[in-house]
């Protein structure tokens, strides 16, 4: 017999036995993503070493919105990887500068690809500021 001072509080019911598995189902998939953490990465659109250095160092007076769209590729790249690190190697670090870097790379390694020189300079500046925790790069 129920007490009218003392309400029932206790959960069933059909609702409730799917929202107890929800939340089970959610409880073991934050368990699941926090023991397996992702150490992978994808680039996407990364363009060839050649093609920088041919709308960079070659055309890039006869097609200047070539060369943008390149420098603007890295420049995100590496900033990509600046937040992804949580430390700011870029500060001080004038963008003709990065340009120069990954205009020495790519000369260097030209069947790479932007990817690849991004991380190189990446790498570059950490080590020239002396940053020496240095995020995992591929």
């Amino acid at each position: 017999m129920k007490n009218a001072s003392h309400p029932d509080f206790s959960v069933s019911g059909p609702i409730h036995a799917k929202a107890r598995h929800l939340c089970a189902l959610l409880a073991g998939c934050c368990v699941l993503g926090a023991s397996y953490p992702a150490f992978g990465y994808e680039s996407r659109g990364a363009r060839s070493c050649s093609g920088w250095n041919e709308y960079r160092l070659d055309g890039k007076s006869g097609y200047p919105q070539n060369a943008n769209v390149y420098e603007t590729w890295v420049i995100g790249y590496i900033s990509g990887i600046v937040a992804g690190s949580g430390t700011d190697f870029l500060a001080g670090t004038d963008t003709e500068a990065v340009y120069l870097m990954v205009d020495s790379y790519c000369h260097a390694n030209e069947p790479m690809n932007l990817a690849a020189a991004g991380t190189h300079v990446a790498r570059q500046l950490m080590q020239q500021k002396g940053i020496v925790h240095r995020p995992t790069l591929p």
